[in-house]
């Protein structure tokens, strides 16, 4: 036998005995490349699923922001056409009648009577007190909408309501009621028995709060 045939059965040997060590590792590398692929695949399904949420997110919000938009121009549109003129020339009080008559035309007949049981300032009222439509405070309530604590976050639409803004009322009840019209104002028809309905800034310490009617009192 010479040294060429040698190193030939040496080489055979070699492989036969390693021949099952190499097809296990092999078989090894073939599962870690699928469960690579795998992991690739699951990754790239969680992102696009992901991305889906999100653009239906941003969607129902846009859709939100456009309806909102909406009732704020139907209000505005209903209460400025009051601006400078009389309401009920003669009476005093009638800030929530006139508020009414707004939302009335850009809202619905429901805002004839729509009232809520449970005012911010009930506590503080009498026990003779009535709660009335047209009392300023007949809206002053979250059921309506989404409570607005700062003047700085009104906009156009939003029901303004006022604290102490005439008579001798316990600090805290509601005397006054109006429209926000932006940029910290607001439309409103006066107090006095002149019945002017007159586009002011918003008295930072009367106010008592706002509300944001929700949709389904203004579609």
């Amino acid at each position: 036998m010479n040294n060429y045939s040698v190193s030939v059965n040496l080489i055979n040997i070699y492989t036969i005995k390693a021949g099952p060590i190499q097809v296990n590792v092999l078989k090894r590398i073939k599962v870690m490349n699928t469960m690579k692929k795998l992991m690739c695949l699951i990754t790239i399904l969680f992102l696009s699923a992901c991305s889906v949420t999100q653009d239906h997110a941003k969607n129902e919000a846009e859709a939100e922001v456009q309806i909102q938009v909406k009732t704020s121009n139907k209000i505005m549109s209903s209460a400025l056409q009051w601006e400078n003129k009389g309401y009920r020339i003669g009476m005093s009080e009638q800030c929530m009648n006139w508020t009414r008559e707004v939302l009335m035309a850009a809202c619905g007949s429901k805002f004839n009577a729509l009232q809520t049981q449970n005012p911010w300032d009930k506590e503080l009222l009498g026990i003779n007190d009535k709660l009335l439509p047209e009392h300023a405070d007949s809206l002053a309530s979250n059921e309506f909408g989404i409570n607005i604590s700062r003047v700085d976050e009104t906009i156009a639409g939003d029901l303004i309501f006022l604290k102490n803004t005439y008579g001798n009322w316990q600090p805290g009840v509601i005397t006054h009621v109006g429209i926000a019209t932006g940029n910290n104002r607001y439309i409103h028809r006066m107090t006095s028995n002149k019945g002017i309905v007159k586009i002011q800034e918003i008295p930072l310490n009367d106010f008592s709060g706002a509300i944001r009617l929700d949709k389904k009192f203004c579609q």
